[in-house]
């Protein structure tokens, strides 16, 4: 598994590429490119949340805890006294910080569901929806801020992978295929709510149509050509099938024979 620093380091780099990529394609303006770099430096440090001990779930929970505490507090400065105020603020942080994180850690385990192409899609979810409804993006903003999350939390994924094959003394570790994969099959019940959280998101997300014509991508044709693959890939397995199973028919009698025989 790769280390914190080495993360950072090459979410850096990948979250940079990608925004200016999509700043040179025309997709989003100059001044919205920072932000987004931000956006894909925090995905690729997201995954390591369920690391009980990780650098990333300090920093997200005192970020969680500040903002829930400003969201209780704000509302209510005009009915109470700056003493109370301060002593509320404090309360709702702690609360955040300590109690909320040590029940997330009870429920997490290390290269568990946040470690899977399910989480990619959870987080990048998240994030489209947080930008839509909370920050008032526009729907391709909002996508796109989901997009760049997505890319950097992969990027950690990718990388957790690739430190997991030694190619110098040519073996892979026992950590092989357990950052990368489409979900937790160790956890189902993980997997299952964090499907289920999936489902959630996708419905309460804005509209892609918009970004998706940017991007030059029809849905429908695009549904339409995967289902003529998933077709023509069914036909090809089945005649595959079908020859082997024939295979099998003319030899395996011929097989017991000549074991009978010996």
């Amino acid at each position: 598994m790769a280390n914190f620093q080495t993360h950072l380091n090459v979410g850096i780099l990948v979250s940079a590429a990608a925004a200016l990529s999509l700043h040179m394609g025309g997709l989003v303006a100059r001044s919205e490119t920072p932000a987004l770099f931000v956006l894909g430096v925090a995905g690729s440090l997201l995954p390591d949340i369920d690391s009980d001990r990780s650098r990333p779930i300090g920093l997200l929970f005192n970020v969680l805890g500040a903002s829930l505490a400003f969201a209780v507090t704000l509302p209510l400065t005009a009915r109470l006294l700056p003493l109370e105020l301060v002593a509320l603020w404090i309360g709702v942080f702690l609360g955040v910080r300590y109690g909320l994180l040590k029940l997330f850690t009870q429920f997490t385990v290390h290269r568990g569901v946040w470690h899977s192409w399910l989480a990619i899609a959870a987080v990048s979810l998240a994030a489209t929806n947080l930008a839509y409804w909370l920050w008032e993006h526009s729907p391709e903003g909002a996508w796109v801020a989901g997009l760049m999350v997505g890319i950097g939390y992969l990027t950690h994924l990718t990388l957790d992978e690739f430190s997991s094959v030694d190619l110098f003394n040519s073996r892979i570790k026992r950590s092989f295929g357990t950052a990368l994969k489409p979900v937790s099959l160790k956890y189902p019940c993980s997997s299952l709510g964090m499907a289920a959280m999936v489902v959630a998101l996708a419905w309460f997300a804005p509209p892609a149509n918009g970004l998706l014509e940017r991007f030059d991508i029809d849905p429908s044709q695009t549904l339409e050509r995967l289902e003529t693959q998933l077709r023509d890939g069914a036909r090809w397995a089945g005649a595959q099938a079908s020859e082997w199973w024939g295979w099998v028919s003319r030899e395996l009698p011929a097989l017991f024979d000549s074991a009978a025989r010996g």
